[in-house]
C-alpha cells in the first residue's frame, strides 16, 4: 500500500497561539483540525494507509478509508505530500 510524506519545504508544525496543528508551506500556511495534523504526523514516508487508520482507530470510533484516502489525495493535490517510495 501507498506511503506518504511531507513534501520538501512543507513543515507539520504546533502553533500555539492557535492551539493546532499547522502545515507551513512555500505558499502560505493550512490550519489543521486535531485529526488532520494527527494524519500528518503519521505521514513519515514509512506508514501506509492502513497503519495510519489503524492508529487513529485507537483515538477515534472508526476511521472510514476511504475519507482518509480522500484526504491524503486533497493534500497530494495541492502538492502537500507525495507518495514515499521505498
Amino acid at each position: 500500500m501507498t506511503c506518504w510524506r511531507l513534501r520538501p519545504g512543507v513543515r507539520l508544525i504546533h502553533d500555539s497561539v492557535r492551539d493546532a496543528g499547522v502545515l507551513l508551506h512555500p505558499d502560505g500556511v493550512l490550519i489543521l483540525n486535531e485529526t488532520g495534523a494527527r494524519v500528518l504526523a503519521l505521514c513519515d514516508g514509512n506508514t501506509d494507509l492502513v497503519a495510519i487508520a489503524d492508529a487513529l482507530s485507537r483515538a477515534y470510533d472508526a476511521v472510514p478509508l476511504h475519507d482518509l484516502r480522500d484526504f491524503l489525495d486533497a493534500l497530494a493535490r495541492r502538492r502537500l505530500i507525495e507518495r514515499a517510495h521505498p
